[in-house]
């Protein structure tokens, strides 16, 4: 007799040979010829598709798999009650605009699931509400954004155990093995899931988070193998560009999430790709309803247009990042230089006083690149930690469709950024540009309707607006909140006609940690409103803003 049974969390198909019968079962994702037992077998998520294929074939179905198919179908009904509920119920203390809540209960409910929210709705706060009564949380991110996660924590959750895995391979294992269960949140690189595997694969985490999740997206890779191979309770996701190139990246999340619920990955090309017979490289799509209805009911994604109403016209995200050795090293070379420098002044005059800003700029250039230290900086071609950050965040915002303004003081790191960033198609606007030229440009920029960024200096943006741009990135920050101001007023909140309203902007600014970046921000944060210019104006640095206090405190850093 033809049936479905359950067994070892595996639903087992059960018939007498028949090819026609072996060509519908072919059609199910995540089956499986056990030879060993000589049977087909398929995921249990996969209960639905199973069902709706073999019943008309006139299988009959166990108590246990009856069982099975209705809690799953109650549970799935509650979460698209969720994400249907404008106003979910969130019982935590985070301060989360309505959409959030509705995230954080969706991700709370769902033991694997994906936030696929575009850049600039929170998905970190949403992670963090969501598993707020985990016991024991392991994050990826990538290697420039592991303190900035680590501070998101500690930003909303004050006093929480965050150990950041960081150094070299003894240091590293000793914080594995010494700190790593003593610690609510554990935050380490996807490149530890190969240099460290060994140690990670003997825990058992409540809750492993896949940040940036398009890291994972192929399954070839040997950190998405090992990932799959760590045991957790729960699996989450967060990606603003879960198809970022192809549907096919959406396959190597969902075997994270979801093992062989697509299917293997041969199953998967055979069923939703078109394939070149010749090569067997990929050359289309099929059925992409049927993969969208699958993915659909394990994620939640949400554009800015459908939320806008529900955030203010400005949104600030603090990205902090680590230098490198290499640049840590360069950092304490420039700021001996300068103490020595301020220690050979006779006396710390009107003239003196004006002198010691311009130093500090050095500072700030090696936090961008070290490229625009010049003779000090090692090699020629430099390195920057900053430039990898500001990759990670330009990524999912081009990907999502998006356009971008980055702004630096220094023209010549202008320069370095657009050769950098060259596949973003950049335009470039400073002080040398001449008017016409920089509203050439600008139209340009605007009325493309493909994704791309502009690069600015304070000189270059003056009296321009990007209407096309909503999101606005601080490379480098000025001293003054006026400037700062300036800068993101260049992204244009005028009302777009399609949503009937204002989206709004979201603001990066991209801080190494223990540097003088740093300290700006604290600077700024101290000014609130004050609008002053330490680098123009000729009165002394205490009326301008920037006390002794502060340049003792800078150059201790």
């Amino acid at each position: 007799m033809n049936s479905i049974t359950l067994q070892n969390n595996k639903l087992i198909i059960n018939f007498k040979f028949d090819p026609f019968i072996v060509s519908k079962i072919r059609t199910i994702d995540g089956r499986f010829w056990n030879s060993n037992l000589k049977r087909w077998e398929a995921p249990l998520e996969n209960v639905e598709e199973v069902l709706n294929v073999l019943i008309p074939l006139n299988f009959s179905v166990s108590d246990e798999v009856s069982r099975y198919r209705r809690v799953e179908k109650e549970k799935m009904d509650g979460i698209l009650a969720i994400k249907n509920n404008d106003s979910a119920v969130y019982e935590g203390n985070l301060p989360l605009h309505d959409f959030q809540k509705k995230g954080a209960m969706f991700l709370k409910q769902m033991p694997n699931a994906l936030l696929g929210d575009v850049p600039g709705l929170g998905k970190t706060i949403q992670v963090l509400a969501a598993t707020e009564q985990d016991s024991h949380i392991l994050i990826f991110t990538m290697n420039t954004l592991k303190y900035n996660m680590s501070g998101e924590i500690e930003k909303w959750f004050p006093g929480a155990k965050v150990l950041v895995i960081n150094g070299n391979k003894q240091q590293r294992t000793e914080q594995w093995t010494l700190y790593a269960k003593k610690n609510k949140y554990v935050v380490a690189n996807y490149e530890l899931l190969v240099h460290d595997f060994d140690i990670i694969s003997k825990f058992k985490w409540a809750t492993i988070v896949c940040d940036e999740a398009t890291r994972i997206s192929n399954p070839e890779a040997i950190s998405s193998k090992n990932l799959k191979k760590l045991e957790s309770i729960k699996r989450i996701a967060l990606s603003g560009t879960p198809v970022s190139n192809s549907p096919i990246d959406i396959f190597g999340i969902f075997d994270f999430l979801v093992p062989k619920y697509l299917g293997t990955f041969y199953q998967f090309k055979d069923k939703y790709c078109v394939t070149d017979p010749r090569f067997n490289n990929v050359v289309g799509y099929k059925n992409m309803s049927e993969l969208s209805e699958k993915v659909n009911r394990f994620m939640l994604r949400r554009k800015k247009e459908e939320v806008f109403k529900d955030l203010p016209s400005k949104i600030v995200e603090n990205v902090i990042f680590q230098l490198s050795d290499t640049e840590k090293k360069l950092y304490k070379s420039v700021k001996e230089r300068i103490v020595a420098e301020i220690q050979e002044l006779s006396d710390m005059d009107t003239k003196n006083l004006n002198v010691v800003p311009v130093k500090m700029l050095r500072l700030k250039q090696c936090t961008n690149h070290t490229r625009l230290i010049g003779d000090l900086a090692c090699d020629g071609k430099g390195e920057s930690s900053k430039l990898e950050a500001l990759k990670s965040i330009l990524e999912p915002i081009i990907a999502s469709g998006g356009k971008a303004i980055v702004f630096t003081q220094f023209a010549e790191c202008l320069h370095i950024l657009a050769e950098e960033l060259e596949a973003y198609r950049p335009i470039c606007v400073y002080g040398a540009v001449d008017s016409a030229d920089r509203m050439k440009l600008v139209k340009e920029f605007n009325d493309d309707p493909e994704p791309r960024i502009a690069i600015f200096t304070e000189a270059g943006a003056y009296g321009l607006n990007m209407k096309s741009a909503s999101y606005v990135i601080h490379y480098d920050s000025p001293w003054s909140i006026a400037k700062l101001e300036q800068r993101e007023g260049r992204a244009d909140r005028s009302a777009d006609k399609r949503i009937g309203g204002e989206l709004p902007v979201t603001v990066y600014n991209l801080i190494a940690k223990d540097t003088i970046d740093e300290y700006i921000l604290k600077v700024l944060a101290r000014k609130n409103k004050v609008s002053v210019d330490i680098l123009q104006d000729s009165i002394r640095l205490e009326e301008q803003g920037m006390s002794q206090e502060d340049i003792d405190e800078i150059l201790r850093l």
